[in-house]
């Protein structure tokens, strides 16, 4: 089958893999008919994320149709219609029965968590995938909803959600984003549907801080105007109730720290790969929360199912660019360098 492989930063490559196969009875195979490029996968594009191996599937954002199931598997057969949650657990583990399966040992002792970070997990961006203990990992897609409408499950729209609730985004709040790209922008969504009077989203790209006024949002250029204060105009002088780091840099949990009221809740979803340096006296006088994690959309997905199908969410807003897994590696180039206005690259194998 055809597979997007990574090879270095900047080395990711069209190639013939061998077909993935069942290695266990609780195993399903799919043939992905949807995929996508998360800003994750960017971190081993511009190498960020440096892995000594190659030659493996990328990407963890992936629906598709169930192929063929193991003999444990209860929870799917051929022909469902499925996405798989990005990071995988076994489901009986200690993590697991916590709720967080992006912690799962069995899994991790296997070869990875999250797919599409190394050969143990292959990805997605793939014409199909092995997803280990199927019954976790994944869920069916109701008819109504559209391949394209289930995609983001996968990975980000339950991150923007997770972000939400981890700020602890209420009825009234002041709310800040960082970022307004794909996870910026449904951390900005959900935020809204949390309920928060007012949300301020910053960022440097034009063309994305266009798409969040769109969304009801405030847009700041935090190059063209004072962000500190904008949101003290914004809260009488207290601060934001709450702020979603969504970009994944430093000095912006940093900035985060500045702008949140005395009480306010932090929520840092970004993938932060280099070392923090914190204030941690202004954390403590100030009474600060700061929460942050790996998504886990197994706990998410039976909540947000709901809220599409309701039409109170359509995460196909983000998409700008729908390409054939063939020109994925275009798509990084256009994603990394925020070329075209782009937002969002859908992968049709």
């Amino acid at each position: 089958m055809k597979a997007i492989t990574y090879h270095g930063p900047e080395d990711f490559r069209l190639e013939s893999v061998p077909d993935p196969v069942l290695k266990a009875d609780t195993d399903a195979l799919v043939r992905v008919s949807r995929s996508a490029i998360c800003g994750s996968d960017l971190h081993l594009w511009h190498g960020g994320m440096p892995i000594p191996e190659t030659g493996f599937a990328v990407g963890h954002e992936f629906i598709g149709v169930v192929e063929d199931v193991g003999r444990a598997v209860q929870g799917v057969r051929r022909g469902d219609r499925v996405l798989a949650s990005c990071t995988a657990g076994c489901g009986t583990c200690a993590s697991c029965r916590a709720e967080l399966w992006s912690g799962c040992a069995v899994t991790a002792a296997g070869g990875g968590n999250v797919f599409g970070f190394s050969s143990g997990l292959p990805g997605g961006q793939a014409e199909a995938v092995r997803v280990p203990f199927a019954d976790t990992n994944l869920f069916k897609i109701p008819s109504n909803i559209s391949d394209e409408q289930a995609l983001f499950l996968t990975d980000i729209l339950p991150t923007g959600y997770m972000g939400a609730e981890w700020a602890e985004v209420g009825p009234g709040d002041v709310v800040v984003v960082f970022g307004c790209g794909p996870v910026g922008a449904f951390a900005q969504r959900c935020a809204q549907l949390r309920g928060a009077a007012r949300v301020i989203a910053v960022d440097l790209d034009e063309g994305r801080l266009t798409r969040a006024r769109e969304r009801g949002c405030e847009a700041v250029n935090p190059a063209r105007e004072d962000l500190s204060a904008h949101v003290l105009a914004a809260t009488g002088g207290r601060g934001a109730d709450a702020v979603i780091e969504a970009v994944g840099r430093p000095e912006l949990l940093v900035k985060a720290l500045e702008l949140a009221r005395a009480g306010g809740r932090i929520a840092a979803i970004g993938v932060i790969a280099q070392p923090v340096e914190l204030p941690f006296l202004l954390v403590f006088l100030k009474n600060l929360t700061i929460r942050s994690g790996l998504v886990n959309p197994q706990r998410f997905v039976p909540r947000l199912l709901p809220l599409i199908e309701a039409g109170r969410i359509d995460p196909t807003e983000i998409i700008t660019h729908r390409l054939p897994l063939a020109d994925a590696v275009r798509g990084y180039r256009i994603f990394a360098s925020h070329a075209e206005n782009v937002l969002k690259v859908v992968l049709q194998p």
